[in-house]
């Protein structure tokens, strides 16, 4: 089952332009979305799909043929994954032949999952993870030239270099479907950073108080910045802001322009890691 959850197209999209157009495309575990922009790096389109019962055999096939936007040849295509198995490693201790053998060092993997790497150069790490490798065989199909990187590669360069963290620990909330990330920055190193699955607003409280008491950080003391799906009347934003003295909804990152039908259409906290993807160039 796919349902369009956003469907956004400005006035200055041009669809016989699109060979000039970038693709960012999010893939999550029931989510899909995508973003298209042009030469000046204003967004001209978002899309966003709620996936469900997917075959498990080309799940993705249906959904990129009968897109008639995503049919269209691109400039270049970016295919972001929201993957819950993924290590940070210094490069220091990586090797890419022993990729595999890092990862199942914190994860299990199956035969159905592809192993992937990305430099990281804000950190001076590898981020390795893996992905179920039908999805990967549509994109590849699909796309004649597609570059893979993982969520957090974006998020992470995006709140190293654009948040000043010299003064005070910025700690991070993205809320993406079933799952919740946490990322803790100071003095633009990375103290934390991990994806927890949740079922119920509570075990977000509980993940996020976890990370604040394991790090010595007071909840009166130090901010909590939101991005991902999350609003000011959320259950879950209610419970945050009974422990939490200073909640901050992040604003739309300035390396894109964006124009007034996606400013209209929701928060300015939503797609942060959508939007971060482009860091990962």
């Amino acid at each position: 089952m796919v349902d369009i959850i956003y469907n956004i197209f400005e006035d200055d999209f041009n669809k016989s332009l699109t060979h000039t157009y970038n693709l960012s495309v999010l893939m999550g575990t029931d989510r899909l979305s995508y973003l298209i922009s042009n030469e000046q790096n204003q967004v001209v389109a978002l899309r966003s799909y709620q996936l469900s019962g997917l075959p498990h055999e080309s799940p993705l096939k249906q959904v990129l043929i009968e897109d008639s936007i995503l049919r269209a040849k691109f400039k270049t295509v970016r295919v972001g994954l929201f993957a819950p198995k993924f290590s940070l490693i210094p490069l220091s201790l990586f090797s890419e032949e022993e990729a595999s053998v890092y990862l199942q060092q914190t994860t299990t993997l199956n035969k159905s999952d592809q192993v992937f790497f990305d430099l990281v150069e804000s950190l001076k790490a590898a981020n390795i993870y893996a992905f179920a490798i039908p999805y990967i065989q549509d994109f590849k199909e699909h796309f004649s030239e597609v570059n893979f990187c993982h969520v957090s590669t974006g998020l992470i360069n995006n709140f190293i270099n654009n948040f000043d963290s010299s003064s005070s620990k910025n700690i991070f909330l993205n809320i993406y479907d079933h799952y919740v990330m946490i990322t803790v920055i100071e003095n633009n190193k990375l103290l934390f950073h991990n994806i927890f699955s949740f079922k119920a607003s509570p075990d977000c409280l509980y993940y996020i108080l976890l990370v604040y008491k394991q790090l010595g950080l007071m909840p009166d003391r130090h901010p909590l910045y939101i991005v991902g799906e999350l609003v000011a009347d959320s259950e879950i934003h209610k419970l945050l802001y009974k422990y939490i003295k200073t909640i901050h909804f992040v604003n739309r990152p300035n390396f894109y322009v964006f124009g007034e039908k996606l400013q209209a259409s929701f928060a300015q906290n939503f797609f942060f890691d959508l939007y971060s993807l482009k860091l990962c160039e």
